[in-house]
């Protein structure tokens, strides 16, 4: 017997006007993951077509092959991936996670700056019976968002991760509902996003106020490139928050580049200042070669604490005295808070705190007693 066409279905011919008019109609509102009622409506099918065609699960009921190629060419026009929700009342998730990084920065080696991330993340998700999807993008800026529809729909859940993100998008995708967590300190216009960061501000403060309990009158504050990153605010706060020591605290120094550190150098001691706050080790590393230059001696003469930003270091073997940044635990706590999300989707933003670790290392000492 041949079974009845179902109700929701329409000709070929009928419908591709219907297309045409209802991807105009969507299309005017923000953008936001399409459901199945998007789906069978653009289509012109009812909703149980549209699950048929996905899950293939009745094999009593027959579709036509022109009806599901149609079904499935508007899936693919809008990027449609079945909802994670949705299939875990059916029998589960996917069970994927998404990672994605706003720089093509993937690891090549044990030192590189992400691949702490990515090992805590990926044992935390072995732990948790997840498997990691790793998105980039196709040429061109890394953008999470293209002709209006996003790739990550194909995960339960990502993390996201970057020095320079594209704060418009996180937002976009905060907006749109998917779950997401970020690594990393992060503000955004609007409601708060979920995040998992490192303690720069108490690790900062904490380093700051050391220097001045082994004597330290003046003490500086250095860094290369943008203060404005997260991270730097974040560092540059705890240094200023040196409690009960503001009243020493020397200036803030931001470089253009490691040219500018023999210049820096001399400002330290026409200043009078006996220990500087490097935020990056290839800054530390270069005051290091410049003071040695002019005849100090560190820490003798000058104490440098390198504040955990590897970035371009040449990882010239010294024994910096700073902090360290705990990134494979916060790859690790990024996991377990986004399936925390996961499970309570209604429970609203999240954020931890992940508290560094010190290296004592050998560049820090008490100033040199005025003759």
């Amino acid at each position: 017997m041949t079974p009845a066409r179902n109700a929701g279905e329409t000709s070929g011919t009928a419908v591709v006007g219907r297309i045409s008019r209802k991807a105009t109609e969507l299309s005017r509102t923000p953008a936001k993951r399409p459901t199945q009622a998007d789906i069978a409506r653009l289509a012109g099918v009812s909703q149980a077509t549209v699950s048929l065609v996905l899950n293939e699960r009745d094999a009593s009921i027959r579709i036509s092959p022109a009806t599901r190629e149609r079904v499935l060419t508007v899936m693919r026009e809008w990027g449609y991936v079945a909802n994670a929700s949705a299939r875990s009342l059916a029998g589960g998730r996917n069970k994927i996670i998404g990672v994605y990084t706003f720089e093509p920065v993937f690891p090549t080696s044990g030192v590189d700056f992400y691949f702490p991330f990515l090992l805590g993340m990926e044992q935390e998700a072995a732990d948790l019976g997840y498997d990691l999807l790793l998105f980039t993008s196709a040429g061109g800026e890394r953008q999470i968002f293209r002709d209006g529809s996003t790739r990550l729909w194909h995960a339960d859940g990502a993390l996201l991760l970057g020095r320079d993100p594209n704060v418009e998008e996180i937002e976009r995708l905060r907006d749109s509902g998917y779950p997401f967590v970020y690594v990393g300190h992060r503000e955004v216009s609007g409601p708060p996003v979920s995040y998992v960061a490192a303690d720069y501000a108490g690790a900062t403060q904490q380093l700051t106020e050391r220097l001045f309990q082994l004597g330290h009158q003046r003490v500086a504050y250095a860094r290369i490139g943008n203060g404005g990153a997260q991270p730097s605010r974040d560092r540059e706060g705890g240094f200023r928050q040196a409690t009960p020591y503001q009243h020493l605290a020397g200036p803030v120094w931001t470089l253009d580049s490691v040219a500018e550190v023999d210049g820096l150098v001399e400002e330290l001691q026409r200043g009078g200042i006996t220990a500087v706050l490097a935020e990056q080790q290839l800054l530390a590393e270069e005051l290091l070669v410049c003071a040695t230059r002019r005849g100090l001696a560190i820490p003798d003469d000058l104490s440098v604490v390198e504040l955990g930003d590897s970035t371009g270091a040449r990882h010239d073997g010294t024994p910096w005295t700073g902090l360290i940044v705990p990134r494979e635990q916060m790859g690790r706590q990024a996991m377990g808070l986004l399936v925390q999300l996961l499970e309570a989707p209604d429970s609203g933003a999240l954020s931890e705190s992940v508290r560094c670790g010190f290296a004592p290392g050998a560049t820090v000492g008490p100033p040199k007693e005025l003759p």
